[in-house]
């Protein structure tokens, strides 16, 4: 039975929960009869033994590479050639099963870990560091001089095979997922507000694998059986917070969600943890917070109790230092190789109708303070002082960000070189001279996204930058609360490998020119 939202939200009556009050009903029954929980599907052991046959195959090959080509294969015509290949061979093989234990111990294979999140690979690059580190320390120490130029073929062939595999089964995952095998299902203990949100993320982030199939509200009071539409997928309510027995009695759910933790308590949350753990569900925590990337979370038990501590933004000091050398380096090597593109797109300028070849605009920069940005001219002469008209021809007179497909004020050549990028090159000038940044978000004009409480302020704590998020998300075709919550999750979370992985994202997207005009 669909109930509207506000006869479904008039029905819900939290209850003022306390850990310590002896009378709360117990979430899920004590006996060991209650319900039949769902049976774990085979497919994450059949994963992790694709995973642990790949990684394997890709240790045994990087390591008889880098012996084949740091001693080659000797003769075994003489006992002392034939002891030589054994030794190397049993190093070899000790190496390889060592490192493959190293992977297995920083748990990269964990089921809860493979195929989502960047935590995968960092543990694959760390496992494979620190073994290398050590045994080139051991080396060092016994003065072997075996291992040094063998390590240093064996450790990138190695590392970039590993990292190659993981990408591949994660791609043929995502896949799986997206077409709605291979998921986890989930039930949602929280309000409806907490249903939508997780529903929403879980939908947005298919590859996760998570999908939400049912819910149990606190203090719910209405009929089961009614529904809340999130995300345009419908919901059941299965009951309150007491009915969760009932619930994974009803569904095949895997996983428990919890986002109501202060209408549960400390004593009924614990007892939960314990019983799914029995029947092998799986317990999330929703902790309240938003767009924060994992690196500025860590759990801090103090007196037993789980603190999540959200490490401030890091702006300033050898952060916004080595980000300055990174822009300044990459400018310049960007400036060279694409400086032939450059001059192709400023003859086709000037010959188009004899106008400048560049624009130049004012923009906010870093700590407000205003910068002129370079541009390949790509409107016709004045096109400014025709925004007006533009803006009401395209319907976006109280738009925060102005953007137009069919902007007559674009000339021919511009849309061919607004479509390919090529327009945005000249602000590698404005990287080198400090202005800009490689990524960041992108710079407004003077009074643009004023009206957004926070927008500008936020903004202005990093350089605007060449290429960013949005840029990577869908560009002009993204919904302009979508860009606002872009801008403040790369300010919030800013990274070195974070700039990276956009960098590697931004050239996909410019190849497929989606959203771009």
């Amino acid at each position: 039975m669909n109930v509207a939202l506000g006869k479904l939200t008039s029905g819900y009556n939290p209850v003022k929960s306390r850990s310590n009050s002896p009378d709360l009903p117990k979430l899920i029954s004590s006996s060991e009869e209650a319900y039949v929980p769902a049976k774990r599907t085979e497919w994450q052991r059949a994963y992790r033994r694709r995973v642990l046959l790949t990684d394997a195959g890709v240790i045994v090959a990087a390591l008889v590479s880098a012996q084949l080509i740091r001693f080659g294969t000797p003769a075994t015509d003489s006992p002392e050639t034939l002891s030589a290949l054994i030794f190397f061979t049993a190093f070899s093989a000790a190496l390889g099963l060592v490192w493959l234990l190293s992977l297995g111990l920083v748990q990269s294979r964990d089921p809860q870990l493979i195929g989502n999140g960047a935590d995968e690979y960092r543990r694959v690059i760390s496992a494979t560091g620190w073994l290398f580190g050590g045994v080139a320390v051991v080396d060092l120490l016994v003065q072997s001089g075996i291992a040094r130029g063998y390590l240093a073929i064996a450790l990138p062939i190695g590392l970039v095979g590993l990292l190659a595999g993981r990408r591949f089964w994660r791609r043929r995952l995502a896949g799986k997922r997206s077409a709605g095998n291979y998921l986890s299902e989930v039930i949602v203990i929280g309000n409806v507000t907490s249903i939508k949100r997780i529903s929403g993320n879980f939908d947005n982030a298919a590859d996760a694998g998570y999908r939400v199939i049912g819910a149990c509200i606190p203090g719910y009071i209405g009929a089961a059986g009614a529904t809340v539409d999130a995300n345009g997928r419908t919901i059941e309510i299965l009951g309150d917070e007491t009915a969760i027995d009932n619930a994974l009695r009803k569904t095949s759910a895997t996983t428990v969600a919890v986002a109501a933790v202060e209408h549960l308590g400390y004593e009924r949350m614990r007892d939960l943890a314990w019983k799914l753990d029995k029947h092998r569900i799986d317990l999330v925590v929703a902790p309240g917070v938003a767009d924060i990337a994992g690196p500025r979370l860590k759990i801090r038990p103090i007196d037993n109790l789980p603190l999540l501590h959200v490490d401030r933004p890091k702006y300033d000091g050898a952060t916004r230092k080595s980000k300055t050398i990174f822009d300044f380096v990459l400018a310049s090597i960007a400036l060279l190789v694409l400086s032939p593109i450059l001059v192709i797109a400023a003859v086709a300028i000037k010959v188009g109708d004899r106008g400048p070849i560049f624009y130049r605009q004012e923009r906010v920069g870093l700590q407000g303070e205003k910068f002129r940005i370079w541009k390949l001219r790509t409107m016709v002469v004045d096109a400014d002082s025709a925004i007006g008209n533009a803006r009401q021809d395209a319907d976006q007179q109280t738009s925060v960000f102005y953007k137009s497909a069919t902007d007559s004020r674009i000339t021919k050549t511009g849309r061919l070189l607004r479509k390919l990028s090529i327009d945005e090159l000249p602000q590698l000038f404005n990287v080198l001279s400090g202005d800009m940044s490689i990524v960041g978000p992108r710079p407004l004009v003077p009074g643009e996204g004023a009206a957004v409480e926070n927008f500008v302020e936020r903004r202005s704590l990093v350089k605007p930058g060449v290429t960013g998020l949005w840029q990577v998300s869908g560009r002009s075709d993204v919904a302009e609360s979508e860009r606002i919550r872009l801008d403040h999750y790369y300010v919030d979370n800013w990274s070195i490998v974070q700039d990276l992985v956009i960098i590697w994202r931004t050239a996909a997207a410019v190849l497929k020119s989606d959203g771009a005009y």
